[in-house]
Formats: structure tokens, C-alpha cells, sequence
């Protein structure tokens, strides 16, 4: 049996000399020892032998997250298309990973000085752990109020913001806020209301946009955030507490338009929530829904051959399951805390749309933006190119 990363050099370099795997042997990604793991000798942890350099001036071995940066280079070499730079822990200077050394006849293993080391430094276990299968925590309904909801976004508030500049976190950034913003429209003069403001980083886009932006939160933590930034800097931004199924501190046919990012997957009572921004807009006024895509959050996510590689492109496809269930979840994702959401169909979002009595107007399924293509790295251009993360609806107030 040939080691898996032996047999995807050799199918772009005939000429490469295959070893036969010798660790995982009962996996999809069987290694021989040259790819297999090595020891950290900051840390003393194994990695993936891609997440894995070696500082010459040290003589010694240390993994990606000992690294002081990481960096992705662009550059082509047998099946690969990039490499992974990894700034030395002890010196700070730039050291490509083992497979960018291997190609280039530097791989520590290649030399008689060092093959010792390397050796030396072979991870002891003989397999990648696997069991238990990651699977989606699903839990009863009524184990939940909004209490729980405002609590459960309470602890994670300000690791959450700790992600956030001005244009919200990576996804948003580069993926959903553009299509969303572009759905919203012009909105110099209207009031506008964000239900789920989170930290408020989207009533300030709005309110530097020229908009009279409202902002409702249930959370406390990210409502204290939000009044902090609105303290420091004016901008004419209105914060209410509350739950957005329950907004009887706000009037009817208040609104121009409305907005709700990333939220109605995590409202208990969403149609309650639909049914009041529904009663505080204009008649004519426009609802953007962005929600996490209901077809890729209730399986166990992405099938990973080798599991401890850092490479995306190593992840085969993307698996769900009980895409039909219907309930709350507790997923775990981005060092949040666990993170409760409720789960629904698709089919579910746009009966509740309609019986609202909203008209959906627009769908989208964002991917990558022009700005995404041009900042992020060609692997993450990739990733991002595979499924979609979310959806956009507009939804328009008839009357």
C-alpha cells in the first residue's frame, strides 16, 4: 500500500520515488513516514508534516500554531498550487513547510546532518483519532426560552466582537455583506432597522451611509458593546433591548427598510419575529434576510481523508445529514463558546415569508466578491467557490 501523499506526487512527477505507507493504514490517507506527523520541538505536539518547518538556525522542528505567522505563497510544485510559510518561533525568519522543502532537495530528512533529527522527531502514534464521529448536537425545543438564547450569545459577545473591524468578520467582508447591501439599496435619508444588531457594526455601515439606522439586540453583552461605539463616536444609531418576536417598543409603519444578518436561525420564534418586522414597516418597504444556509448546518461538515492536514483543498466534499430535522442545536465553531441555533428547512423560511404576507422578491446564495478575489488567498478564493454559506432574500411589505 502506497502512502497517499506518494501517490498524488507521483501522479504530477513520474518520476517520484513512491515509499509504502506505514501509519493510518486503516484510513482513506495511509502515509509512509516522510508525510506522516512530526514533533513540535516547541511545543511537543505532532502536526501534519505540511504544517510542520524546520528553522535551520535552531536545528529544530515546530508546527504551524508555534509559528509566529502564517503565510500562503503562491507558487506552483507537484500536485500544489501554493505553500505555507512559517515565521520561526526562536528567530522570526520565514520557513517553508516540510513539502515546499521536500521539492526543493532541502527537507531535513535529505540531508545526512539532519536525517537523524528528523528521525529523531517522528510522531510515536501510529494513527489519527477518529472516533467519535463529529455529529450535530441536536437538543429539544423546549429545553429553550429567549433566555437561554440572550444568555448563550451573552458569553460569547466579546470573543465574537474580538473577530470584528468595521466590516464585520471574514465572511461578511468578503462574501455576504456586499450581495446584502446591494439587495438593500440606497438608504441616505431612510430609517432603517437592523433586527439582531449584534456588536452594531452594520448600523454604523449603514448610518456612514447616510441612513437613520435602529438597532434591536437581545443580548446584553453585544448591546453594551454597541452603545460603547456609539458613545465614542455619535452617529445618530438608536439601540433598544429586546427580542426581535417581541418589538412592541417599536411602531407600526415605522421603517423604510430592515435588515436581519445571520439572526433568524438563531430566534426561537422566528415567524413571531417575521410577523413584527412586518408590522413596523411601511407598506412597500423592503425586509433582507441572511441566514446560514439550512442545506450545510446539520451534518457533520466536511469529509477529511487526512484530518490533520492544512490544506482546504484536502477536504474531499461536504457532508449533511437530517437536513429535515427541525430544532435547536449547539454547534462549535470559530473558539466560540457552543453556539445555540435552531435548525430549518429552507422550505421552512420561505412558507413563514409568505404567510407573513411579505413577497420575496430576490434570492441570492453568495460566494465571493471581486474584493474577496483580490485580499484573500488563492485557497480560501477556492474554499469559498465549493458550497454556499448562506442565503439572501429580499422581502418586500405588500400594501
Amino acid at each position: 500500500m502506497n502512502c497517499y501523499y506518494c501517490d498524488r506526487i507521483l501522479a504530477s512527477d513520474a518520476g517520484y520515488a513512491t515509499s509504502p505507507a506505514a501509519f493510518d493504514l486503516g484510513s482513506e490517507a495511509p502515509r509512509c513516514p516522510r508525510h506522516w506527523r512530526y514533533v513540535c520541538g516547541k511545543c511537543g505536539n505532532p502536526a501534519h508534516f505540511m504544517a510542520t518547518a524546520y528553522c535551520p538556525d535552531s536545528g529544530r522542528l515546530f508546527c504551524s500554531l508555534c509559528s509566529r505567522e502564517v503565510r500562503e505563497v503562491t507558487g506552483e510544485f507537484w500536485a500544489w498550487r501554493y505553500y505555507f510559510m512559517y515565521e520561526s518561533p526562536w528567530t522570526g525568519k520565514p520557513c517553508p513547510g516540510l513539502d515546499r522543502l521536500e521539492v526543493e532537495g532541502r527537507h531535513p530528512a535529505q540531508a545526512p546532518e539532519t536525517v537523524d533529527l528528523v528521525q529523531a522527531e517522528d510522531s510515536q502514534d501510529t494513527d489519527l483519532v477518529r472516533y467519535p464521529v463529529e455529529s450535530v448536537n441536536w437538543r429539544p425545543t423546549d429545553e429553550f426560552s429567549d433566555d437561554d438564547v440572550r444568555a448563550n450569545w451573552n458569553r460569547n459577545a466579546e470573543i465574537w466582537n474580538a473577530g470584528y473591524d468595521d466590516d464585520g468578520d471574514r465572511n461578511r467582508r468578503y462574501q455576504s455583506d456586499e450581495p446584502m447591501l446591494e439587495l438593500l439599496g440606497p438608504v441616505r435619508g431612510l430609517d432603517v432597522l437592523d433586527v439582531g444588531c449584534g456588536n452594531g457594526y452594520l448600523c454604523r455601515k449603514l448610518a456612514r451611509a447616510g441612513a437613520r439606522p435602529t438597532g434591536v439586540e437581545l443580548s446584553d453583552g453585544f448591546l453594551a458593546i454597541a452603545q460603547e461605539r456609539e458613545t465614542q463616536e455619535k452617529l445618530g444609531i438608536t439601540y433598544h433591548h429586546g427580542s426581535a418576536s417581541r418589538m412592541g417598543f417599536l411602531l407600526p409603519n415605522q421603517f423604510d427598510r430592515a435588515v436581519s444578518n445571520y439572526v433568524l436561525m438563531d430566534v426561537l420564534d422566528f415567524e413571531a419575529a417575521l410577523g413584527e418586522v412586518f408590522r413596523v414597516l411601511k407598506p412597500g418597504g423592503s425586509f433582507i434576510v441572511v441566514i446560514s444556509h439550512p442545506c450545510f448546518d446539520s451534518g457533520p461538515g466536511w469529509v477529511k481523508p487526512a484530518p490533520d492536514s492544512p490544506r482546504r483543498e484536502d477536504r474531499f466534499a461536504f457532508k449533511t445529514d437530517l437536513y429535515f430535522q427541525r430544532g435547536p442545536y449547539l454547534g462549535v465553531w470559530g473558539g466560540l463558546n457552543p453556539v445555540l441555533s435552531f435548525h430549518r428547512p429552507l422550505r421552512d423560511y420561505w412558507q413563514a415569508f409568505q404567510q407573513s404576507g411579505f413577497r420575496i422578491d430576490a434570492f441570492e446564495e453568495p460566494s465571493i466578491t471581486e474584493r474577496g478575489r483580490r485580499e484573500l488567498s488563492p485557497s480560501r478564493v477556492a474554499q469559498a467557490l465549493r458550497i454556499p454559506y448562506s442565503c439572501i432574500f429580499r422581502l418586500i411589505k405588500q400594501g
